[in-house]
């Protein structure tokens, strides 16, 4: 761990708890140079200030009561939400507020259990697990799928109970669509009034779209030339229309294609006379997206 003068030359060894540390201490600019989610960096913005200064006065002995501190994520697949939620448990590790910082995913299936009496355990499992990170509670709406019955009732009961009984240490964060969401917190009032922030991630313009394809392009040692990206607009213009649009998700899935597009357009060509720069290269050509057509609906009559 010394460095001597005449071994300046030579890269010191590096941990992998240092490199855990560094990737952590970044978390921060991370998000930041996240592209788009313009409306939820301002909100976790105010968060964090918010969280520190809960935080000095503690620190100053003052006394105060001590507010929730869990979130709600809303929007559409591919916003980011899981990403930006595990940033968000770094950050808040960064500056002191949770001890651990990791973040603990679940869903219904491992908080509503098969039978009487499994669910409130299950509960408290999930939340023994997330002490000291975000407990990050992905499709939550889909606890109440089931309202003619208790199980899920009784998961919301528990999760309410815990989320005020371990406010000190641990943070959760609801996620889920927009309307479905807002249709939980109304069911459950006790819930409700436990969310601090609501942050909206907004559907992806075509241009950030386009920005996040030529990101992980670039990821990939690949580029993508200016028809391919006109055409590319065009594509995210269109694909916006469909509600089950994936966003982040969707733009992944088009450049994973397109991969496959140009392997199966290389291979009817004779390879020794194609360059490393065509070979790195994503063409318009390679860039195939076909609508889903609506499913027409059966008719039923008499020809006249």
């Amino acid at each position: 761990t010394d460095v001597f003068p005449e071994y300046r030359e030579f890269v010191t060894h590096v941990t992998e708890e240092e490199k855990k540390n560094a990737r952590r201490s970044d978390a921060y600019a991370r998000l930041q140079e996240m592209i788009g989610l313009t409306q939820a960096k301002k909100v976790i913005d105010g968060a964090i200030n918010y969280f520190k200064l809960q935080k000095e006065y503690r620190n100053r002995g003052i006394e105060f009561n001590r507010p929730a501190m869990h979130m709600c994520f809303t929007g559409r697949p591919g916003t980011a939400k899981t990403t930006v939620a595990r940033l968000v448990a770094e950050i808040l590790k960064d500056n002191g507020i949770l001890s651990e910082g990791k973040l603990i995913e679940v869903d219904r299936s491992q908080l509503v259990g098969k039978f009487v009496g499994h669910t409130a355990p299950q509960v408290k499992e999930m939340f023994d697990k997330a002490k000291g990170s975000v407990l990050f509670i992905d499709e939550a709406y889909s606890l109440v799928e089931d309202r003619k019955g208790s199980y899920g009732s009784e998961a919301i009961n528990e999760i309410v109970q815990e989320m005020e009984n371990r406010r000190e240490d641990t943070i959760v964060i609801l996620a889920g669509y927009p309307d479905e969401m807002k249709e939980l917190l109304e069911w459950n009032p006790g819930m409700k009034s436990r969310i601090a922030f609501h942050v909206s991630f907004d559907d992806y313009t075509e241009n950030e779209l386009l920005n996040i394809t030529k990101l992980l392009a670039k990821e990939r040692g690949m580029k993508i030339d200016k028809k391919a990206e006109e055409k590319l607009l065009s594509i995210y213009a269109d694909a916006r229309k469909d509600k089950a649009f994936g966003n982040g998700r969707f733009a992944r899935n088009l450049l994973e294609k397109a991969k496959f597009n140009q392997a199966n357009r290389f291979m009817k060509k004779d390879l020794q006379f194609v360059s490393n720069d065509e070979m790195r290269t994503l063409t318009a050509e390679d860039f195939d997206y076909q609508p889903q057509k609506k499913e027409e609906g059966l008719h039923f009559g008499f020809g006249v």
